[in-house]
């Protein structure tokens, strides 16, 4: 007889844990933007680039324009400053990415160097500031909310075998019957909830603000920032490459390491498939003999 009793109070309890969980998650994401009001900011180039997401494309930019790193049109970048005399973090990172060569591609030298500790050490004094949210935190605010839908669909699935239970042991339904809908609608409620009031993004209220205050102050004092050819700092912070005129050798050298990506993987799926339906097309992985660039074995050209 206290089976189904039991059943229920396990259910409530995880609708109730998993609620507070979400809770302190969201609370500590609307803390970093509390903290930020009634402050006034007044962001650096970089920190409007790290708030558009353009961080690193404005890093190479000044580092091109400097002479530290040249570029090629096939898509390669080379530093010209070695591992000795960096200028700054940012500069000793790029030397470490590309390798003893110091030359590599330059779509996979932007992702490595997004993920390095210069780049990270300005979105946490963002963070800090209250324009970005900590990405950990939106991670684990993201669980908590996954983890309170899988919750409502458990105590469904109690509430049925309880009900059967019930009904099987000639026990009272009743209270299966009316308990367990009540407290899946109270755990779709609290989903609810959080869909509404959680809907946290990867800038802060305010740091959506501030960037589109840097972007209207921008247009104003300089005009359009596509294809601009002066201030092109402050049009790369905020709009990245694409910024740049069409010829520019950076914007050149990455299109083409785009390009050079999406035929490789072109060439990696039309190998799958090749394979899969039984048929031989060219080398495979770990054959004897060379592999040309463009291969699906991995290989990376001009790195």
């Amino acid at each position: 007889m206290w089976v189904v009793p039991g059943l229920l109070v396990g259910a409530g309890t995880a609708v109730a844990a998993t609620w507070l969980n979400a809770g302190v998650w969201m609370g500590k994401l609307y803390g970093i933007e509390r903290r930020a009001k009634g402050r006034e900011f007044d962001p650096s180039v970089e920190e409007v680039a790290c708030l558009a997401g353009h961080l690193v494309e404005l890093r190479l930019l000044k580092m091109h324009d400097a002479g530290r790193i040249v570029v090629s049109r096939s898509g390669d970048v080379t530093a010209t400053v070695t591992a000795t005399d960096p200028e700054d973090y940012f500069e000793a990172a790029a030397v470490r990415s590309l390798g003893p060569t110091r030359t590599g591609d330059m779509r996979t030298l932007t992702m490595w160097l997004d993920d390095d500790a210069p780049p990270h050490a300005v979105r946490r004094r963002l963070v800090a500031a209250g324009l970005l949210n900590d990405a950990k935190l939106l991670d684990r605010a993201s669980l908590a909310e996954e983890l309170m839908v899988l919750v409502s669909f458990v105590v469904a699935a109690v509430g049925v075998a309880a009900f059967v239970y019930a009904l099987v042991r000639d026990e009272s339904w009743l209270l299966p019957l009316l308990a367990f809908p009540t407290l899946f609608a109270v755990a779709r409620l609290a989903v609810a909830l959080v869909d509404m009031y959680g809907d946290f993004s990867r800038h802060t209220g305010l740091g959506s603000r501030v960037l589109s205050e840097a972007r209207s102050a921008d247009r104003r004092e300089h005009g359009p920032t596509a294809d601009r050819r002066e201030h092109a700092p402050m049009a790369v912070a905020l709009v990245g490459m694409s910024a740049l005129p069409a010829e520019h050798a950076l914007r050149v050298c990455l299109e083409a390491s785009r390009a050079r990506a999406s035929a490789r993987a072109r060439a990696s799926r039309s190998t799958r498939r090749s394979h899969s339906g039984g048929s031989y097309s060219g080398r495979s992985c770990g054959s004897n003999g060379p592999i040309g660039c463009g291969t699906s074995c991995g290989s990376n050209c001009g790195s």
